[in-house]
């Protein structure tokens, strides 16, 4: 078991990212309740796994949760524990880049030396105990090495084309029996041959999407990099906390934010020397499509065959079948995806269903079936 690093949480938090809609989960996932609010793994939600993980890294009170206002009662709902004054609200669903801004500088706004934590609220983790281990040691670092952001790296047990992978550089430290890197580049997405590459080195991780870094310094680099954003987020805050919050004010200006993804605004601009990446042996999945869902539950169930609800099958293999009230009876199938809902069935191959449900999404639109989405 990893060995938890044990870190000054007075100013240690962790922000639960609960923004997104999760289409590629389509049917299961839909615009009003998608993926984080929905269970997959056990009885509980993606978001209350996080947040029960969360509990074990800092302690409540300094948990937040960062949604939209359409998902604000959904989160209070599943999270009975989180109080409203630990929700921090974007006016208008952007990309992360904003979102953390924004979150970073609401934290900033009362505690000037907040070490802030991002993690997602929609992944799947079998061995927690490594997971915090991991966000802790994370922290530790941060309060230490103010002018570094640090991003989590998971060892890649198989070559995939749809995540995204950061590159080790020197050592930087060692602190007890984990090592920490210089995070010396990203690559988004590479091809089945680079993919390959990348298993066969020592030198490639996975790209959690895990963010630590101090509250000051991420303003600092947004507004090297991002001034324009910076700037925006400035008078937001300003707005927001003076004795009359404008809340339509700050609506407006945070609609005009770029949309664009921390990553690519803000992180790989950064020198190598102020990234750093611990590379960890998460069990993990993004749970980002039906395929890599497949891979995780096969993985973590034993069986090539992998199913939820009420199921009856005569020589079928390597296929997902997801049921909901209804039996699903399946003879001699092989590499589908089977997912039921009430008002909506999903059949699919499933080596076509991670690249190609958007375009079936676009189809609904296309024929005015969008109560569907």
């Amino acid at each position: 078991m990893a060995k938890k690093i044990q870190a000054k949480h007075n100013h240690s938090y962790v922000v639960i990212m609960a923004g997104g809609s999760g289409t590629r989960l389509w049917p299961l996932s839909r615009k009003k309740k998608p993926k984080q609010f929905q269970s997959f793994i056990s009885e509980k939600t993606l978001i209350q796994e996080t947040f029960d993980r969360a509990t074990q890294v800092v302690p409540r009170d300094n948990i937040f949760v960062s949604t939209t206002k359409k998902y604000k009662r959904l989160v209070l709902e599943q999270l009975p524990a989180l109080t409203e004054n630990r929700l921090l609200l974007e006016p208008k669903q952007r990309n992360t880049a904003p979102a953390i801004a924004l979150l970073a500088a609401h934290i900033a706004a009362y505690d000037k030396d907040a070490v802030i934590a991002t993690i997602a609220s929609d992944h799947a983790i079998e061995n927690p105990q490594e997971f915090v281990a991991t966000i802790d040691l994370g922290l530790v670092t941060a309060a230490k090495q103010k002018d570094k952001l640090i991003v989590v790296g998971i060892n890649p047990t198989r070559p995939d084309t749809g995540l995204g992978y950061i590159k080790m550089g020197q050592e930087f430290s060692v602190v007890g029996d984990r090592r920490i890197f210089v995070a010396s580049a990203f690559q988004e997405k590479p091809d089945l041959a680079t993919a390959e590459k990348y298993l066969a080195g020592w030198e490639y991780l996975w790209n959690a999407g895990y963010f630590i870094f101090a509250a000051a310094s991420f303003a600092k680099w947004t507004k090297q990099y991002a001034p324009a954003l910076h700037q925006t987020i400035a008078k937001i805050i300003q707005l927001q906390n003076s004795a009359t919050p404008d809340e339509k004010t700050s609506a407006v200006l945070y609609a005009e934010t770029e949309s664009e993804p921390i990553d690519t605004l803000i992180v790989e601009k950064l020198s190598p020397q102020n990234r750093l990446v611990i590379p960890s042996s998460l069990k993990w999945n993004d749970v980002g499509n039906w395929k890599n869902l497949y891979h995780f539950l096969r993985e973590k169930d034993g069986s090539s065959m992998v199913i939820r609800g009420k199921h009856l099958d005569l020589d079928s293999q390597n296929t997902l079948v997801y049921g909901n009230k209804k039996l699903i009876a399946t003879i001699g199938l092989s590499d589908l995806v089977i997912v039921d809902t009430d008002d909506a069935l999903l059949i699919a191959k499933r080596d076509q269903v991670a690249t190609r449900i958007k375009n079936l999404l676009e189809k609904l639109k296309e024929k005015g079936e969008e109560s569907y989405l």
